[in-house]
């Protein structure tokens, strides 16, 4: 890619960037720090998977009313509360930590407010990105920042995370509070390309504006089969990812070290996913470069519940954040493009409920099986359900693709009227 290229993202993007990086890092850290942590306050696996599940639950309750909000503030403004918000919340935990008052309840209890931040900012960074960079930009400016997240998240974050806390428990949560009073204060000085203008006629009650959210999706079938196809893949990955660190020390025999390495090495293909999503679109074709990743998706998931040692978690890890990064990078850049902009909140507050929450039913599935039929059995139902899944979607997912994803082909959306 040629710097005339890269010079093409402008300024403010790479502000932006520099925000997300330092709230990554910190994110990383208490990624690893978390499950650990939990670990030393119960052994129960159905209490581990319900800190996963308090994670996740606020996709669930909060999607579709906060995507009217996204639509009614101003962007960088939530961005800002939101990251401000979670450094203090996070400063909580560490001061409970070191008094030694925290207890398993109350861990999942504050990791509940911590994620409801996070939703916030999640949708509301998703909505704030096309008002820093060009509309044909959009899949490098998300390949940028899908590969600066998971350098700074991944594989910095999760085992220098692992490392601390196994020097001083309290440490990465107090880090991760500086780093994201630093990033509140970088993001709000940010100045958009294109100023957020809110859509003043449709200040209805927040029923209407959510049904307008619905019905919009509803009614483009790429974008509402990809949500449903990415929910199913989220709860079922979650089935294994709610329980991985009861299954990293009891299965794979790894301590917290090696946990936070285990991580940071199968993410790194995340870096790749990243930088190549886009080269990987226009190669395969965005359609079947999905349908290619989904398969991977069931593949990986099954192979370490075949074969439970630490170089096919590692491989297995690494290709799934290839393959993950990639359908991210494209199908992110298709709900930028493809949503009115004064809708984007709305939409993609649905578009996220069906993707994203359903990873909290995934955790509490998780946390009965592992209880039930052992932890191997999660990746095994997982990689079995998504096949399936792959099987019935395949079809529509390249007829879709053929309509909506040729720019030149790309119909207008439908109408909310």
């Amino acid at each position: 890619m040629s710097d005339a290229n890269e010079r093409r993202l402008p300024g403010v993007f790479w502000r932006h960037l520099s925000a997300s990086s330092i709230s990554n890092l910190g994110d990383g850290m208490v990624a690893a720090a978390g499950p650990l942590l939990a670990l030393t306050l119960t052994n129960d696996v159905r209490l581990i998977s319900l800190v996963s599940f308090a994670s996740m639950i606020p996709w669930l309750v909060l999607s579709l009313p906060l995507g009217v909000v996204i639509d009614r503030v101003e962007r960088r403004r939530l961005l800002t509360l939101s990251t401000a918000a979670r450094g203090a919340l996070y400063g909580i935990v560490t001061l409970l930590i070191i008094s030694e008052q925290l207890n398993i309840g109350l861990l999942i209890a504050l990791v509940t407010l911590i994620a409801v931040f996070e939703v916030v900012f999640d949708m509301s960074a998703q909505a704030f990105l096309p008002s820093l960079v060009e509309p044909e930009h959009l899949e490098r400016a998300n390949g940028r920042l899908y590969a600066t997240e998971v350098i700074a998240n991944s594989f910095v974050g999760l085992p220098i995370g692992a490392v601390l806390f196994a020097t001083a428990a309290f440490t990465p949560f107090g880090v991760q509070t500086i780093a994201l009073v630093v990033a509140a204060l970088l993001i709000l000085g940010l100045r958009p390309r294109t100023p957020f203008v809110p859509v003043a006629h449709e200040r209805a009650s927040l029923w209407v504006e959510m049904r307008t959210g619905l019905r919009w999706l509803a009614e483009h079938r790429l974008l509402r089969l990809l949500a449903v196809l990415l929910g199913l893949v989220n709860m079922a990955h979650m089935f294994a990812a709610s329980v991985f660190a009861k299954f990293a020390r009891d299965v794979l025999d790894v301590g917290p070290r090696g946990f936070g390495l285990l991580l940071a090495v199968s993410a790194g293909g995340a870096i790749v996913g990243g930088l190549i999503g886009d080269r990987v679109a226009k190669m395969l074709g965005p359609a079947m470069a999905l349908v290619i990743s989904y398969g991977m998706f069931a593949v990986l998931d099954l192979l370490p519940g075949i074969f439970p040692n630490v170089a096919v978690v590692v491989v297995s890890g690494t290709l799934m954040s290839v393959f993950g990064t990639t359908w991210n990078v494209i199908t992110v850049s298709l709900r930028q493009r493809l949503i009115p902009p004064e809708l984007f909140g709305r939409v993609n507050s649905v578009y996220r409920f069906l993707g994203t929450g359903s990873t909290s039913i995934g955790a509490l599935i998780g946390g009965q099986l592992a209880y039930r039929y052992g932890l191997r059995a999660t990746y095994l139902v997982s990689g079995v359900l998504l096949i399936c899944v792959l099987a019935v979607a395949t079809p529509a997912l390249l007829r879709y693709g053929r309509i909506y994803m040729a720019p030149e082909r790309t119909p207008a959306p439908p109408s909310i009227t």
